[in-house]
């Protein structure tokens, strides 16, 4: 009978590709799909505007998002989105999207009933079932004021149609969790300089313990009617991060002298698409010391998933005490096992 000594667990800060239902994704966060092409009701498809808001004071608002064809470094896909500010009668109508719906309330821009909003049962709306360790995404900022902030915010909320604005949210008690985010332009008007935000979502078990959704936002300015009507900002590549991670086992049924089959449970986020790192591998490793200071590699698979690999008992290694490790390369993370299958 095997005994399994857990050694170490190895977490590094960049995140990884969602695997099932419960690590759930924005629909189109590369922003790839575009609805309404060419017209001023252009639109990243799950994804909205002033062109599909509500309020009294939607008739007045334009067309303030577009597809574009900057995409953020060794990006493997075809365009971004564009969202800029516009002058509306006298006053600065900064660039916004939201995967919920934006609500036009006020004629004043800081007003409350200027906001984004959840709609339950419609297009405006993502579900969600657990709350990500992460929001990252890709961004340039090109402002005509230096001292210009553009900001992003996210939030995990209960079973609500849940509003954010200015200053606040509601229903307060529905919020299960945060990214609040202001950061400085990334370039000037005549650069095109991208960065790759990485930001952990502040929990609030106290208020809300139910996830049901989450509604995020993209804007060019962090002050409502501030910034100048020609600020823009790109947006590519959101990807929600799922911390993961490995437990293993030997399989005793399968075991024999001079075979293993190590099973391998992988959970969360595996592969991050926004990271540019080459695929995940699992990989085994045989040592007759805890240390690994001398090992040799059985088995490696490319994979994110989990699963089991069989693999051959060097004759180095028969019938003495050995560890097993298992690696993964992208999130990297490392398990060993120790086996006293010499026994047998």
């Amino acid at each position: 009978m095997n005994k399994y000594l857990f050694i170490l667990f190895l977490f590094l800060t960049f995140g990884m590709k969602a695997q099932n239902s419960d690590y759930i994704q924005i629909p189109n966060s590369d922003f790839e799909r575009w609805n309404n092409i060419g017209t001023k009701n252009e639109e990243p498809d799950s994804w909205h505007s002033f062109k599909t808001s509500t309020g009294p004071f939607h008739y007045l608002l334009m067309q303030q998002v577009e597809r574009h064809n900057a995409v953020r470094p060794e990006s493997k896909g075809q365009c971004s989105a564009r969202i800029f500010s516009r002058s509306i009668v006298g006053i600065t109508a900064n660039g916004n999207i939201t995967n919920g719906r934006l609500n036009a309330g006020s004629m004043f821009p800081a007003g409350k009933n200027n906001n984004n909003y959840t709609k339950r049962n419609s297009e405006f709306c993502t579900e969600i079932s657990r709350i990500p360790d992460s929001l990252t995404v890709w961004i340039c900022l090109r402002t005509k004021n230096i001292e210009s902030y553009g900001r992003i915010m996210s939030y995990v909320h209960g079973d609500a149609d849940f509003v954010c604005f200015t200053g606040g949210w509601e229903p307060y008690e529905m919020i299960c969790a945060q990214v609040e985010y202001e950061f400085p332009r990334t370039a000037s008007k005549n650069e095109m300089i991208w960065k790759r935000i990485s930001l952990p979502f502040i929990h609030y078990p106290d208020l809300c313990k139910e996830p049901r959704y989450i509604l995020t936002s993209f804007t060019t300015n962090k002050y409502p009617g501030d910034g100048d009507a020609s600020d823009e900002m790109f947006v590519d590549d959101l990807h929600l991060v799922y911390n993961p991670t490995l437990q293993c086992t030997i399989n005793n049924e399968q075991l024999t002298i001079d075979e293993i089959e190590i099973e391998y449970d992988i959970k969360g986020t595996m592969s991050n698409p926004n990271l540019n790192l080459p695929a995940n591998e699992v990989i085994v490793q045989i040592s007759l010391d805890e240390n690994f200071e001398n090992y040799v590699e059985i088995g490696r698979k490319t994979t994110d998933v989990s699963g089991s690999m069989k693999c051959e008992i060097p004759k180095l290694f028969i019938g003495k005490k050995y560890f097993i490790k298992v690696i993964t390369t992208n999130y990297p993370m490392e398990m060993v096992l120790e086996s006293d299958n010499y026994k047998n």
